[in-house]
């Protein structure tokens, strides 16, 4: 393994030395150092997800077989693995200082910045390089040369800047990360703005307007006006300071659709479009305030309409249609959404993809308002395109019905609008998103173990040239900080054969199903040696499929698997909580997040929301799914998703049981899993399930006993077969065995169930003083040790517990001391008498009526005297 390494409070010069050395070396890991300056840590926030750095927490285990130092001479602390034998090469803009060795060699040159150095390698070899990674280059140049002032600077380091000028380097923000801190009195006049500021969304763009007081007159107050900017991001700044008599006005945008020159010149300033001043006379801070909310509203107008983009005359269907009678009209025109109409108003989005659906499933009688996407979704011609991409988001809806004053439709714009729009004003690149999931937060969550263990496949799909994401429970649960140990990785290309390689690599077993192209890589004692990982630390197996799209033939079947995109794979899942996914490979998107479906809304809002409207019908276990959810994390059903939940009810009654069976298994494995079944049952889906699977909320006490209690004698309880045990205590117990086939529980713990029940409800003998323990004995007799350890839980009566405790640890293990030898010694012949005595002896030992041997043989005596067995004769 070959890493880059910087100095410790690392500058951009530091920075920027490990992205162009990397360029140079692209098999090496560029690491960013454990401290770096204030500016360089803004930077990093900003923008770290488009470039190949990484931390040392996130380098690999391995072998270390060379280091090259930038912009430093010496190995920072904390680096393991850097052994005296290590090979050493230093790139510095400063004379070599330092004593070395056979092993460490150097490169470099008194010169205004070691990005320089680097720059001039990357110009020679014609290497491409990226826009943000132009302006980190620039910004290593232009600190360390005082923005090229400096007296060390180099006409080489004004031939680099000026090239990376050429290769698309962003002076605005290298201006920005650049500026000058602010004096004593600037600072304090910064805070008191900050803390007066007032934002405002002014045709989809956020305003901002902060007025002060001061004393005595500051300096600069433009430099006041870049640091809020900066910190507030506003799309235009509007700031006012009262001092010696005047307002000083400063105006800032950064969206030509808010003309901050016009807003100026009402005051008898000037300006340009972008940036602005005035200097106002009359009047005083508040009225000036006022006046400046008046024109900004006057002036702001959207860059580009919904009207500039919109398609007039919207093809719609109405609510009350049925589906099998619109399916025709929608394939012949190939849209793929179309508004709903009820009364001449919009009320929802029927898709193409939904209705063939509904049709394909045997449901297109349905009407049109059963299957659509509900809701009032709507724009106006004149709202912003910020307005319509948020819209879009909180919605999901790829077509967005367009309505007039009146809201009557008159148009319709579509997701393929907005991406050619976007394609039209930003013809290169968009602006990167900081990863939501970084390094440091999956050793938090998971551990390091499991962070290098995901490290080293990630390094794998790099190398073997796989697409590889990380998706779906595990990454929901990094962003709620819930540690999940069920890692699924979705490859675009072979899933199996990612599994099998990383298999052969370090050990362990596949087993795999090319159907849905998915394995199992399951990890044992080998293959935790191989990765130099904690067997104990790793999870018993990773899961790898490759992306798919899936069909369902027919409600409730299982799907028709066929490859796909991640996107695609992505989307054919449960709820948008569970649709988001981390990019790991190739190494220039890692850390890339994806969430193509809202699911980062949806975890903020804490909500389940399905992805479709027939989700449910194609695959009702969902239903179950959702409660289980919406219980362990604390969510709530959207409003929709719980509509759809009712109305697809009746389709649990096609399911097989047991894919309802390993459902309910996993509600029943929840630590609390009692308050999810009582919203089962509140719902009518335990119901749905069978008509017979009725509790109440006695459920809750009963689960909360059980996991407060250990069984009173010796045996193991199995916490899965207790709770089917819990439920049946509820249902009438000659219920008990239709519910049990119909999710086809074995007849062993089928029949221990319904002895349970039965116990429960028509034992009341157990608490009756008057029965003799020999007649309890009967009654528990060949009750099995959970059945009777759920009698015991449920009963209330002490009386009753203390008999169970008793038959379970003593009564059912007495016997006489006579037997069947003994009774033929006496010269009786073997059959049903040799019963009838021996359990004769055993009851009057269970009641007390003998207490010895001597008491037993005379009773004995008096059974045979009295001719007990000459019936048998």
């Amino acid at each position: 393994m070959h890493i880059i390494l910087c100095h410790e409070n690392a500058d951009f010069d530091a920075v920027a030395s490990l992205l162009a050395a990397h360029k140079l070396h692209p098999d090496a890991l560029p690491i960013l150092p454990q401290r770096c300056n204030r500016g360089v840590a803004r930077f990093l926030s900003l923008y770290r997800s488009g470039l190949p750095l990484i931390t040392l927490d996130e380098r690999p285990s391995g072998r270390l077989a060379q280091v090259t130092l930038v912009d430093t001479q010496r190995v920072p602390q904390g680096v393991r693995g850097v052994t005296p034998t290590t090979p050493i090469h230093i790139i510095d803009h400063h004379a070599l200082h330092i004593d070395v060795d056979g092993r460490t060699t150097f490169t470099g040159e008194t010169i205004g910045a070691t990005t320089t150095l680097l720059v001039e390698a990357i110009q020679a070899q014609s290497l491409p390089i990226s826009t943000l990674e132009a302006t980190l280059l620039a910004l290593g140049i232009y600190e360390d040369t005082g923005s090229l002032t400096y007296g060390a600077t180099d006409p080489r380091d004004l031939r680099a800047a000026a090239w990376l000028l050429d290769q698309g380097a962003v002076l605005d923000t290298i201006r920005r990360f650049l500026e000058p801190p602010l004096n004593a009195e600037q600072q304090a006049l910064f805070e008191r703005l900050v803390s007066t500021a007032e934002t405002r969304t002014v045709e989809g763009y956020t305003v901002t307007v902060a007025a002060a007081r001061s004393e005595a007159y500051i300096e600069q107050v433009n430099s006041v006006a870049h640091r809020l900017r900066d910190t507030l991001d506003p799309a235009a700044l509007f700031l006012l300071v009262q001092m010696s008599g005047v307002i000083q006005l400063v105006c800032r945008a950064t969206e030509d659709a808010i003309d901050v020159g016009a807003v100026a010149r009402a005051f008898g300033g000037g300006g340009h479009e972008r940036a602005a001043a005035a200097t106002i006379y009359n009047g005083g801070l508040d009225q000036a305030v006022a006046a400046i909310w008046e024109q900004v509203y006057a002036i702001v107008e959207p860059a580009v309409r919904v009207a500039d983009l919109m398609s007039l005359g919207a093809r719609t269907v109405k609510a009350s249609e049925v589906i099998n009678d619109v399916v025709p009209r929608l394939r012949r025109i190939g849209h793929e959404g179309y508004p709903v109409l009820d009364d001449e108003r919009v009320v929802g989005l029927l898709t193409r993809r939904d209705a063939d659906r509904a049709v394909e499933h045997g449901l297109g009688d349905l009407a049109v308002r059963e299957v659509m996407a509900s809701g009032v979704v709507t724009l106006g011609p004149n709202d912003s395109v910020f307005t319509l991409e948020q819209r879009m988001v909180e919605s999901g809806w790829g077509q967005i019905p367009v309505v007039d004053a009146e809201s009557r439709l008159i148009g319709i714009v579509t997701r393929t609008d907005l991406i050619t729009h976007w394609a039209r004003v930003h013809p290169t690149t968009v602006p990167e998103t900081p990863p939501t999931i970084s390094g440091a937060q999956i050793v938090a969550v998971l551990g390091k173990p499991v962070a290098d263990l995901i490290d080293r496949i990630a390094a794998y799909a790099q190398t073997a040239g796989i697409t590889l994401y990380l998706v779906g429970g595990v990454v929901r649960d990094l962003l709620l900080e819930r540690p999940n140990y069920d890692i699924d990785f979705v490859a675009e290309g072979d899933g199996i054969r990612a599994a099998e390689d990383l298999a052969a690599q370090y050990g362990g077993a596949v087993h795999s199903f090319r159907p849905f192209g998915t394995a199992k890589w399951t990890l044992d004692a080998a293959a935790a040696s191989a990765l130099d990982l904690e067997l104990n630390a790793l999870p018993d197996h990773i899961d790898f499929a490759t992306a798919r799209n899936e069909f369902y033939e027919h409600p409730t079947a299982l799907p028709t698997v066929y490859n796909g995109s991640i996107k695609l794979d992505l989307h054919r899942r449960d709820f948008t909580i569970n649709t988001l996914a981390v990019q790991l490979s190739p190494a220039v998107r890692q850390g890339r997040d994806l969430d193509f479906y809202g699911g980062l809304h949806d975890l903020d809002a804490r909500l389940i929301r399905v992805l479709h409207s027939l989700s449910f019908v194609d695959d009702p276990t969902r239903i179950l799914r959702a409660v289980r959810f919406e219980r362990r994390l604390g969510f709530e059903l959207e409003a929709r998703t719980a509509e759809l939940i009712r109305t697809a009810l009746p389709m649990l009654g096609r399911i097989t049981g047991e894919r309802l069976r390993n459902e309910l298994l996993l509600l029943l494995r929840e630590q609390t899993p009692e308050h999810g079944l009582l919203l089962l049952h509140e719902r009518g889906i335990l119901a749905a399930i069978h008509p017979a699977l009725v509790i109440d909320a006695r459920i809750i006490g009963r689960f909360e006993a059980a996991r407060a209690s250990q069984p009173p004698w010796d045996f193991d309880v199995d916490p899965v077969d207790l709770a089917w045990h819990l439920i049946g205590s509820l249902i009438p117990y000659d219920r008990v065995p239709d519910w049990c086939d119909r999710l086809l529980i074995t007849h062993t713990l089928r029949d221990s169930i319904v002895a349970a029940a039965r116990l429960i409800q028509t034992g009341d003998a157990l608490a009756d003083p008057a029965q003799r323990p020999s007649q309890i004995d009967a009654l528990l007799n060949g009750t099995p040790d959970l059945a009777l350890y759920v009698v015991w839980l449920v009963c209330e009566a002490a009386i009753a517990r203390a008999r169970i405790r008793e038959y379970a640890g003593e009564w059912r293990a007495l016997r006489p001391y006579t037997d069947g030898h003994t009774l033929r010694q006496r010269g009786l012949t073997p059959g049903p008498c040799f019963r009838v005595i021996l359990e004769r002896l055993r009851s009057a030992w269970l009641d007390g009526l003998v207490g010895s041997t001597a008491d037993e043989q005379r009773l004995l005596d008096t059974l045979l005297e009295n001719g007990v067995c000459d019936d048998d004769s």
